[in-house]
C-alpha cells in the first residue's frame, strides 16, 4: 500500500487512472522521487509536513565488490606467474594468503548493506530510515556539521538532537532538494561546519 501525492509530474500519456507511473518530482527544484511514497516510510512525516523528495538505497551494488574481486583475481594471477611455488603449500597455510586478499570484498559488501536506507526531504528537513525503522531527523537550521563517512561512504549530518547518514549513491539527489527549500530561508546565525561543501 502506498500513499498517493500531489505531483507536478502528470501520469505518463496512456497510463491507466489511478496508476502510480513512474518518477515524480515533488516540488519546484527538487529531483525526481521514484514514485508515491511507502505507507512505512511516510508514517515518519509528522502532520503538517510537505515531502520534498524521498529515495532508498535498498539493494546491493555488484560494482564495488566485483573491483574488489578482481583485483584479488589480478594478484593472485601475478603471484602464479612470479612464484608458482604458491600454489603448492598446503591448503592449511594456502587458505590465509587468500582470504586476505579477499576480505577485502566482504567489508564493502557489508558496507552496502549496512547503508541500506530511506532518505526523504520536507520542507522543514531531513530523514533517515534505516532497514531496521529506526529514523534519523534533523531540520534544516538544526544541521551543525556535515562529514563524510569513512566507514560506510557516504555522508553524515549532526546535530545537537540527531544525526542523519545518507549512502553515496543519494548523496547528489538529497543535496539537490535540501537545496531547493534552503535557498529562500533566512540563514541561522550559527555557521555550520561543512568542510565537504555540501550545504553550499
Amino acid at each position: 500500500m502506498t500513499l498517493e501525492l500531489v505531483s507536478s509530474t502528470p501520469p505518463p500519456p496512456g497510463s491507466a487512472p489511478g496508476s502510480h507511473g513512474g518518477p515524480r518530482i515533488l516540488a519546484p527544484g527538487a529531483p525526481p522521487s521514484p514514485g508515491p511514497i511507502p505507507s512505512d516510510l511516510a508514517r515518519h512525516l509528522v502532520f503538517g509536513e510537505a515531502l520534498v523528495w524521498w529515495d532508498e538505497k535498498n539493494g546491493i551494488h555488484l560494482g564495488p565488490v566485483l573491483l574488489v574481486v578482481g583485483a584479488a583475481v589480478a594478484i593472485l594471477g601475478f603471484v602464479s606467474v612470479l612464484a608458482p611455488q604458491f600454489w603448492l603449500q598446503p591448503w592449511g597455510e594456502l587458505w590465509k594468503p587468500v582470504a586476505a586478499l579477499l576480505s577485502p570484498a566482504l567489508l564493502v559488501l557489508v558496507r552496502e548493506r549496512v547503508n541500506q536506507r530511506a532518505v526523504l526531504v520536507t520542507d522543514a528537513g531531513i530523514l533517515d530510515v534505516d532497514r531496521q525503522g529506526r529514523v534519523g531527523r534533523l531540520a534544516f537550521d538544526a544541521i551543525a556539521a556535515v562529514r563524510r563517512d569513512a566507514l560506510r561512504g557516504g555522508l553524515v549530518l549532526d546535530g545537537p538532537r540527531g544525526r542523519v547518514r545518507i549512502p553515496p549513491s543519494l548523496a547528489d539527489d538529497a543535496r539537490q532538494a535540501v537545496a531547493s527549500q534552503r535557498r529562500h530561508r533566512v540563514r541561522a546565525t550559527a555557521a555550520v561546519d561543512d568542510p565537504t561543501g555540501w550545504l553550499r
